[in-house]
């Protein structure tokens, strides 16, 4: 009685030809092998239709096993099934807002996301081309259906799937135009119509760059590109991926990996020294898009004219600071209550990449986001000093700069989140002991246990005052700016050098990473 609503009568399609039109109905191609799984009784126990089905199956069965008339409940579903279940169908005209209508019909459900709606424009124009549509999915579109592009991830204030996000980033990077996130569909509906592209390239630029994509998001956390990516996954920082997007999308041949890693440089010292001195990052949408257009002017010097466009920018909201202006923050600012938690620990755990070597044990730490969840900024000479820490004979001021200077970069340090309560206020001395005894980090055994290079007090190790937070502040702001240089100084770098050679391989393959974008 219900397999009239389930399948079609055999002498009504070509089976051999077209088996699947067994059925009344079709699903989207990722759940197709596992629906004709369960209509035929083949599927295994893992799929989630298989689940469904199951669910079901024990469901039926106790409502039945309750029942002194099992076989009148039965009859009682089948005719609920035949006589009250609906199947809505909507057919929508050329000029209807399909994203508006669904939006409307799940406004108490699941909104379809603008990758569906995406995805089924491309795939109608692709049929009204004549192409092979299941072959397309194959080749390219069945990944986006898996369950990791379809994580939730929150830029700024809006959830929405990995793959949306990974859409909108594309797609500012193609157009260069600034659009909200609940006008992807529409911004992409107009591209795809102003470009004149064939579907089928555009399917497999897709897939290149989300290949790129998928690179830059599980690059390993040590070298040029992954402390950059770290960091800014670190500040919830995610406007530069346009740029970054169109930068590896030129392939090696275009733009030598040497010149990708100066540009993607320039940026991180772009980012750091504002955020180093507390600047709006407000107006980076419009600055990286028109990154990406100055990269786009000259493919094969991308990294020259990022760096020259970023020294071009101009006003409060977009400048980048100049050397005295980022050495004068880092060394007399109050970073830690200035600026976020997260950017003074990112400078801390750059200072400390920075100053090892290639003589240094290579440690789990300072590497990734396992450092930052392990490690807390502590501050050496406490911020509440009074009780064991003296004020220096010849202070006039009776130690009220100290106030403001326990909060500078030379006073701070990082510890485990275990040692950072024990240690406390107590004075120098302990404090000196228990550090030396329990840290491995070269910020604390090169810079703060000894003396610096740059330093001229004589016997560092006695005392912590006014006089060792400066000098220790001052070198440490040296070594930042060596971290994140001035553009002036990345364009007359030599290409390569050792950071390039620690950097990790994020190339794509050869065959889907040379040439620049279409």
């Amino acid at each position: 009685m219900l397999s009239k609503f389930l399948e079609n009568d055999e002498d009504l399609f070509d089976r051999a030809r077209n088996p699947d039109h067994l059925y009344k109905v079709w699903p989207t191609n990722a759940d197709r092998a596992q629906f004709a799984a369960v209509m035929t009784g083949a599927s295994d126990s893992h799929s989630q239709m298989a689940r469904a089905v199951r669910y079901f199956e024990v469901e039926v069965d106790k409502w039945l096993g309750d029942a002194t008339q099992p076989l009148e409940r039965l009859s009682a579903l089948v005719q609920t099934a035949r006589e009250q279940l609906r199947l809505v169908i909507i057919d929508l005209e050329e000029h209807d807002d399909a994203q508006v209508v669904f939006e409307t019909l799940n406004s108490r459900g699941t909104p379809l996301e603008h990758a569906d709606l995406v995805k089924n424009l491309l795939f109608r124009d692709a049929e009204h081309a004549g192409a092979d549509v299941d072959k397309l999915y194959r080749a390219y579109w069945a990944p986006f259906d898996e369950s990791e592009w379809r994580v939730e991830q929150t830029t700024g204030r809006i959830t929405r799937s990995r793959l949306d996000v990974f859409l909108t980033h594309w797609l500012v990077m193609r157009t260069r135009r600034e659009f909200h996130s609940s006008a992807l569909f529409k911004e992409f509906e107009r591209w795809l119509r102003d470009v004149d592209i064939p579907t089928e390239r555009v399917f497999a630029e897709l897939a290149r760059y989300a290949e790129i994509y998928d690179r830059l998001d599980e690059a390993p956390s040590h070298g040029v590109e992954g402390r950059f990516l770290y960091r800014m996954k670190v500040m919830q920082s995610s406007t530069q991926m346009p740029l970054l997007l169109f930068l590896y999308g030129l392939g090696d041949d275009v733009l030598p990996p040497w010149r990708r890693q100066r540009a993607i440089r320039a940026v991180d010292s772009y980012i750091i020294r504002r955020a180093s001195l507390n600047l709006s990052n407000r107006d980076y949408n419009h600055v990286f898009r028109e990154l990406v257009a100055a990269a786009a002017r000259n493919p094969t010097q991308a990294d020259a004219e990022v760096i020259r466009a970023i020294e071009g920018l101009q006003g409060h909201h977009r400048y980048w600071p100049a050397d005295s202006e980022f050495r004068s923050a880092l060394e007399v600012d109050p970073l830690y209550v200035r600026l976020y938690r997260r950017t003074a620990r990112i400078l801390l755990e750059a200072l400390e990449d920075e100053l090892r070597t290639g003589h240094t044990e290579q440690l789990t730490v300072p590497a990734g986001e396992h450092f930052g969840a392990k490690l807390t900024i502590e501050h050496v000479m406490p911020q509440s000093w009074e009780e064991n820490w003296p004020v220096l004979v010849e202070d006039e001021n009776d130690g009220s700069e100290r106030h403001e200077l326990v909060h500078t970069l030379g006073n701070l340090t990082l510890v485990t989140g275990r040692l950072n309560p024990a240690l406390g206020n107590m004075g120098w001395e302990d404090k000196k002991q228990w550090i030396g005894e329990h840290s491995l980090l070269r910020l604390t055994h090169g810079t703060l246990l000894r003396r610096p290079p740059t330093a001229t007090i004589e016997n560092w190790e006695d005392s912590w005052d006014e006089h060792r937070i400066r000098a220790r502040g001052a070198y440490l702001a040296s070594v930042a700016l060596s971290i994140w240089p001035s553009g002036e100084e990345l364009l007359a770098s030599e290409p390569g050098g050792e950071a390039a050679a620690r950097s990790p391989d994020l190339r794509v393959s050869p065959a889907a990473g040379s040439g620049s974008p279409p």
